[in-house]
């Protein structure tokens, strides 16, 4: 049935929106959302979901606010070997150093290189901090450049699965990537890619990470 006059609403009437999340990122309850539910969640959408830029250069850093802190944390980042690396040594994460801060549980995927391999008891040498990972076969596989300079790809996926205590009114997540020595220049490899977050860390998220 058409609208009649006396129910149009002029576009300039309307509440305007406004995008005040920097500071913090809200909680946004949907109408498909029911708290407590044991409905699957795969059809709920995400307005929560963030994409950032991590790294650049020499060290990357991301770092948000939540109201929710129950999230899932997508790390697809690249560690660019250049010039600088060893020579005549495979180039390795060894001097990195990757600290979190509200995660409880990670997952860092390593490329099997034979159909027989196991999962490694660490990536590269990478030293991780705040949170003890699991290692699973997966992810992307690293490769060379037409130079010949290697890029060593990082998938990791980190999660918060505990809710906010009674003190708290938010809590901060945070991941950092950098040398573990920022004075030498022995080891610099360039850190880049892109951090994804969405809420709600599914059973298959956590049993992943378990």
């Amino acid at each position: 049935m058409a609208l009649t006059p006396d129910e149009l609403v002029a576009i300039s009437d309307l509440d305007k929106a406004i995008i005040n999340d920097v500071s913090e990122v809200p909680d946004w309850v949907l109408p498909a959302e029911v708290r407590g539910s044991s409905a699957p969640i795969n059809g709920i959408p995400y307005p929560q979901h963030t994409i950032d830029v991590f790294g650049g250069l020499l060290a990357g850093t991301w770092s948000l606010k939540f109201k929710n802190p129950l999230q899932r944390v997508v790390c697809n980042l690249e560690i660019f070997h250049g010039e600088n690396a060893p020579v005549s040594t495979p180039p390795d994460l060894s001097a990195l150093q990757m600290t979190v801060t509200g995660f409880d549980k990670a997952v860092i995927f390593c490329p099997a290189k034979t159909a027989t391999d196991t999962a490694p008891d660490n990536y590269f040498g990478l030293t991780v901090s705040g949170v003890t990972p699991v290692y699973r076969l997966g992810g992307r596989r690293r490769f060379l450049e037409q130079s010949g300079l290697v890029v060593i790809p990082l998938t990791v996926i980190l999660l918060s699965t505990q809710p906010l205590t009674s003190q708290e009114a938010s809590r901060t997540l945070s991941v950092s990537l950098k040398r573990k020595n920022e004075s030498q220049m022995t080891i610099a490899p360039i850190i880049s890619g892109m951090v994804h977050s969405n809420p709600l860390p599914s059973a298959r998220d956590i049993a992943q990470a378990s």
